[in-house]
């Protein structure tokens, strides 16, 4: 039988205008629901009818969700708030220029339109055998495709692999954790709050997800502690091509000098780890240096 594809299949939209209005529709559908926020992710696997959903509960209409303010001499964004706002935003660009600059750094201008940061941090993976439908450990099979001698993974994990090999795609998470964000998670039992390089799991604590996000629970926001105003910053992200493209590795680091002597130092690599991974021992190796 063929497999049919680029035809959405069917589902109920609703478009809530409150945080606690998403919530609530989230509570209601549980499982049935999928959580729509620029669409890029999502579009690919709806069209595919790799995901069919009863329910979509498009975030875009939620203004609650969207902006950039200081939030005592750090930011707070948004979740639905567009990777080209956070690119083009003064402040990003002239105190938190690493974030502005990894944003930058993904897909390409169109899709940085219209993706979201929220979005960019909470993607599923990009492994083609899993987006592909391929019955792999991810998917609840007995086998990782990507894990084989002849297998295409240029762009999978050398660290921290579990069965599965799949990473994280997202351009600005190894700068947040650089810059020792926070993110806020709602649900209708209340609030949380986890630290950037907490938010991020691999397949050994749970094969099915790449992030913290529990079922019944929304990213609201991404805080930006002060500390790290106007820190020193390097973001380098290595890829096939020079847009569009998601990274074979990607490093940031955000530092803090007094005569030529690295005072304070966090770095974070994207691209070789299921997660984003905080590199503890080469921050301890450049202060000593």
């Amino acid at each position: 039988m063929a497999v049919i594809r680029d035809v959405m299949p069917a589902f109920e939209l609703f478009q809530p205008a409150t945080v606690d209005d998403a919530l609530a529709l989230l509570a209601r559908y549980g499982t049935d629901a999928w959580v729509l926020a620029g669409g890029l992710d999502s579009f690919d696997w709806l069209k595919d009818r790799l995901r069919r959903p009863a329910v979509v509960i498009d975030l875009g209409g939620v203004s609650a969700l969207r902006g950039i303010a200081d939030l005592d001499g750090g930011l707070a964004i948004g979740a639905m708030t567009t990777l080209t706002e956070v690119v083009r935003h003064p402040v990003v660009r002239e105190r938190f220029g690493l974030l502005a600059t990894a944003a930058e750094a993904a897909a390409s201008p169109q899709i940085r339109n219209q993706g979201t940061l929220g979005g960019n941090l909470t993607q599923d993976t990009r492994c083609w055998y899993y987006r592909a439908g391929w019955a792999c450990y991810r998917a609840g099979g007995n086998i990782c495709y990507a894990d084989t001698p002849d297998a295409v993974n240029r762009e999978h994990a050398i660290l921290e692999a579990d069965r599965c090999v799949a990473v994280s795609p997202s351009d600005t998470a190894p700068a947040l954790i650089a810059l020792d964000a926070s993110f806020v998670i709602r649900s209708p039992r209340g609030e949380r709050t986890v630290r950037a390089e907490d938010y991020f799991v691999g397949p050994g604590f749970d094969i099915t997800r790449m992030t913290d996000l529990r079922e019944g629970e929304l990213l609201t926001a991404i805080h930006v502690p002060a500390d790290w105003g106007g820190a020193q910053f390097y973001f380098e992200k290595v890829r096939d091509r020079n847009v569009w493209d998601f990274a074979l590795v990607s490093i940031a680091s955000a530092l803090v000098a007094d005569g030529g002597r690295i005072e304070r130092i966090r770095m974070a690599a994207g691209g070789v780890a299921a997660r984003p991974l905080r590199l503890v021992a080469s921050e301890a190796a450049a202060i000593r240096m």
